[in-house]
Formats: structure tokens, C-alpha cells, sequence
């Protein structure tokens, strides 16, 4: 016999799962509490039973997301103490992981691109991808002697900005992409970036 909280949390994920596709198939824009219900097919009023409204709705779920595609990095960066193949590492699980939660990476994405919508807090929760990556790249700036790129977000899409053009067109696509082009796009990116900052030092 299910109990109330089992079903109270089936309804839950149940919200959660809506939104994700509702955001794939329409974008942010379309989402609403009327929306999310008739699509999970629940009464109207139950997303207001665990969300206070659509701005803490967006963010915990954001938030949320976040940490499932971030689970494990720590141990995947734990395997290598060279900082190089460590920020090859991060964005390399990174790409897997997009791959493995498409809904949820694009959920994300999705919010990337409207940042207004969620809480300052869940902003700053959500950050912790970005700053690993920005700071795995300064300290290996500083161990090549390498000029430094101040702005983490500037890193972030110098970083991602190849591995993501990939994904997306996978998708627009499609196509699948498998991890001999991961590994490929990866170190190009991290190699050229290192490469273009030694050449600028030089001149």
C-alpha cells in the first residue's frame, strides 16, 4: 500500500518531469502552473502544495538538476593530480553528462539563458560547475605561466563554448555523438586556448 508521503513524492517528480519537457518542447516561456498540472495530470492547484510559487518552482528545481549532473565529478577529478588533465576531465564529464540527462542539461541551459527567473541564492548554488572549472584554469595558468583570462564566465565559454556547439547540434540533428569526438573537442579546446594565450604573451 503506498503511503501519503510515497504519493505526495510521486507528485513531485511527477511536476518535475512536466517541466523538463514542457521546457524541451516549448521553451521557458511556456510554462505555467496550469500547464505543468494538465501535462502531469494533476489537479491545478497541487504545484502550490510544494512550491510557493514559479520563481521558487524554477530554482529549486534548478538547483536540483544541477547537483544530479554534478554528482561524481569530485571522484572523476580525484583520478589524476595533473591539473591539465583534471580540467580536461571536468569538461569531459561534463559533455557525458549532458548526454545522459538531456531534459535536465537543458533545463538548465535553458535557464542559463534567463537568469532573471530564479532566485539570486539558486544562482549562486548553481554556480559551483563554473567555478571549478575556473579555477582548475587559473591554477593551471599559474603552472604553465600562462596569461590569465580574469572572467570566470569568459572561461566558461571559451571552455564549453566548442563541446556545447557539438551537443547541440547533435541534437538539432539528431545525431549521436560518441567519445572519441568528446575527447577530440575537449583537449582542441583546452590546448588552443593555452596555445593562443602563449602566442599573445609572446608578441
Amino acid at each position: 500500500m503506498i503511503n501519503m508521503r510515497e504519493k505526495d513524492q510521486s507528485k513531485k517528480a511527477k511536476i518535475i518531469q512536466a517541466v523538463f519537457e514542457i521546457v524541451d518542447r516549448d521553451g521557458l516561456a511556456g510554462l505555467s502552473f496550469g500547464k505543468i498540472a494538465k501535462w502531469a495530470g494533476i489537479s491545478s492547484g497541487t504545484p502550490y502544495v510544494y512550491y510557493r510559487d514559479k520563481t521558487d518552482m524554477l530554482s529549486q528545481i534548478y538547483v536540483a538538476a544541477k547537483q544530479q549532473l554534478e554528482s561524481g565529478l569530485e571522484k572523476q577529478l580525484a583520478q589524476t593530480d595533473s591539473t591539465k588533465e583534471q580540467l580536461i576531465a571536468c569538461l569531459e564529464y561534463f559533455a557525458r553528462q549532458y548526454i545522459k540527462y538531456p531534459l535536465q542539461a537543458n533545463y538548465i541551459m535553458a535557464i542559463h539563458a534567463a537568469p532573471e527567473l530564479i532566485t539570486p541564492t539558486a544562482r549562486q548554488e548553481g554556480a559551483s560547475f563554473t567555478n571549478s572549472l575556473s579555477g582548475l584554469y587559473c591554477r593551471l595558468c599559474k603552472e604553465s605561466q600562462a596569461a590569465v583570462v580574469g572572467d570566470q564566465f569568459l572561461v566558461g565559454a571559451l571552455l564549453l563554448g566548442p563541446i556545447m556547439w557539438l551537443l547541440r547540434q547533435a541534437k538539432l540533428n539528431n545525431t549521436q555523438v560518441d567519445d572519441a569526438q568528446i575527447k577530440r573537442v575537449v583537449r582542441i579546446s583546452v590546448n588552443g586556448l593555452f596555445e593562443e594565450e602563449n602566442h599573445e604573451t609572446s608578441l
